[in-house]
């Protein structure tokens, strides 16, 4: 068990000198079919990254990343998403291409994001590969000692409490992921659905739904722009 949770995995279609340079600390390599990167935390939960450069970010953001990222949420107990490059093509709400294309979505990119953030996936931002080894490590690291948590949320070692509204970071949060399964499944459940677990009352349930749907219509629209601009 030991020896579990040290296993650190990347994937062996990562760029040589990212692998070769994590090989030498420690890093197993494997095919992966969901995420990049995977390591195991001290109590033995799985943390799933998946690594996107800046310029593949907004070529596959939409569809693509969804499924990737949905495909995450099911498979690991934690998930990050890391971004690596320069955003100092991004000004004025502009965003510069490799292609020199311009587009107006510095706000779509950022709601689309943030969506994601809600459901339950962290962000992590690198400038460039040597960080990313860098920061790799470090998350490791990091996730190989206990943490703690608020003083009403510390209780609750499942750090997916954390992406539930603020009064429901506890009991109910743990009592929902356990009724639905996963956080994905909670995020998509109606008002009435959420009702259907034992303390859940018609207030919470809203709630919980708000704030896992706020902004969705206007996201859509948005990210439906930003397809129709890329093809």
């Amino acid at each position: 068990m030991e020896q579990k949770a040290r296993q650190k995995v990347m994937d062996a279609n990562e760029p040589g000198e990212v692998r070769m340079k994590l090989y030498e600390t420690g890093w197993e390599q494997h095919r992966l079919l969901i995420g990049d990167y995977w390591f195991f935390t001290h109590d033995f939960k799985k943390v799933g990254i998946e690594r996107k450069e800046i310029g593949d970010l907004l070529n596959s953001i939409g569809d693509k990343l969804s499924r990737q990222l949905e495909n995450q949420l099911d498979h690991y107990d934690l998930n990050i998403l890391l971004l690596e490059g320069s955003w100092k093509k991004v000004s004025s709400g502009e965003i510069l291409t490799a292609r020199g294309i311009r587009y107006q979505t510095w706000t779509m990119v950022w709601n689309y994001l943030r969506r994601w953030q809600d459901k339950g996936v962290t962000l992590e931002l690198t400038i460039n590969e040597g960080h990313t080894i860098q920061r790799l490590n470090e998350l490791y690291a990091l996730y190989q000692k206990p943490y703690s948590l608020s003083a009403k949320t510390r209780d609750f070692t499942d750090e997916r409490v954390l992406a539930f509204p603020s009064g429901c970071r506890g009991k109910t949060a743990m009592d929902c992921l356990e009724y639905f399964g996963s956080l994905t499944d909670v995020a998509n459940a109606f008002p009435e659905e959420l009702e259907g677990v034992d303390g859940v009352g018609s207030k919470r349930a809203e709630l919980i739904y708000d704030h896992f749907h706020k902004g969705e219509e206007e996201v859509k629209l948005e990210i439906e722009d930003l397809q129709a601009k890329l093809i």
